[in-house]
């Protein structure tokens, strides 16, 4: 009866106490494990060496397999600490727009006008010119030697500081590359004493084509005759092609310091056929630079010569009253010519309105 009692027992306590002796031998054997696997070299002995913060250093477990070369690794590793760097984002950089559509499509105007004019005509032929030719003209810029501190109402003026008929020359030339050479096409020069007909000059150019080395006005031949070629004399004015005044650039100084003369416009006549071997044309292509040279005290409205007629320029004008009358004759002449288009196109749908009744 006692050794049934005991089986029972047995059987409900034998699974708890196999349990446990179980547990405690892994445990021993997994110790005994540990100790094997971390011997130090040159330190039989001691006890296996802490970190900084007293953790274990070499333990690992049980069921990993030490080599030589992992206990060489760890002893060999140190921590390294990475400074965070804020990554610095560069100013996206500022894209040009060009304010007007026609500079960033590479657009260009036409013409270009630039007057020479002097402080003692810039009041009354260089306000002339202005009020003749500047409504007619995208832009039109006075140029002069002298420093006026009271400029005429609605003109540009740009003044070099220097009387010197060569060096103003120089200096304007140098600021049309400067300031206009990738605007404009065409540009046409003239002294304040001439009377320019805008729309003839514009109509002109734009016959012309812009990629020609052209240098057009009314050639005349060098002081003396000893130098080939010929200049454009700039009573009459002259146009450049952007082309021309493109490759005359890089020669400016040049022309400056080597070329000797005592007028602007041969200067610069010198300067164009030394170094770009163009001359001076008064015909290109079918097209003329007509001009005419007007008569001391003439009057205009009584003029019948038909070079006089379908000039471009008229020179020399000797007041402002002048340069009006011219003004208005050239006027009378174009609004005529528009009076005789409109009649031929009134004549030639007549016969369409005739038969459709």
């Amino acid at each position: 009866m006692r050794f049934s009692v005991f089986i029972s027992v047995l059987r409900s306590l034998g699974p708890v106490v196999i349990g446990i002796s179980l547990g405690f031998t892994l445990s021993l054997l997994s110790v005994s494990w540990t100790e094997e696997g971390c011997p130090l070299e040159g330190k039989e002995g001691e006890d296996v060496a802490s970190g900084h913060d007293g953790l274990l250093k070499g333990a690992r477990k049980p069921n990993s397999i030490s080599t030589g070369n992992d206990v060489e690794s760890e002893e060999d590793f140190e921590p390294r600490i990475v400074p965070y760097k804020q990554v610095q984002q560069s100013a996206p950089k500022k894209v040009f727009r060009a304010k007007y559509i026609s500079t960033e499509l590479g657009m260009r105007e036409r013409l270009f006008a630039g007057v020479l004019t002097s402080k003692n005509t810039i009041n009354t032929l260089g306000v002339a010119v202005n009020r003749t030719i500047s409504h007619h003209l995208d832009t039109v810029v006075f140029f002069t030697g002298s420093r006026n501190r009271k400029v005429p109402h609605g003109m540009f003026v740009v003044s070099h500081g220097d009387e010197r008929l060569i060096w103003n020359m120089f200096q304007t030339i140098r600021y049309v590359l400067d300031h206009y050479i990738n605007e404009y096409d065409w540009f046409y020069f003239v002294q304040d004493d001439a009377y320019t007909e805008a729309d003839r000059i514009r109509e002109l150019v734009e016959h012309l084509s812009m990629d020609r080395e052209l240098y057009m006005g009314s050639p005349e031949e060098f002081i003396g005759g000893e130098m080939e070629g010929k200049y454009c004399y700039g009573g009459f004015g002259y146009l450049l092609s952007r082309s021309l005044l493109l490759r005359l650039q890089i020669f400016l100084e040049n022309c400056r310091n080597d070329i000797l003369s005592s007028r602007p416009d041969e200067w610069l006549g010198r300067c164009i056929i030394d170094y770009t071997s163009n001359n001076c044309v008064s015909e290109y292509e079918g097209l003329e630079y007509h001009h005419y040279e007007l008569g001391k005290n003439s009057d205009p409205s009584k003029e019948q010569n038909k070079k006089f007629k379908r000039a471009l320029t008229v020179h020399p004008v000797s007041d402002p009253e002048q340069m009006y009358r011219l003004h208005r004759y050239f006027s009378e002449i174009e609004l005529q010519k528009t009076y005789n288009e409109i009649a031929k196109l009134q004549v030639s749908r007549l016969p369409r309105v005739t038969n459709h009744l």
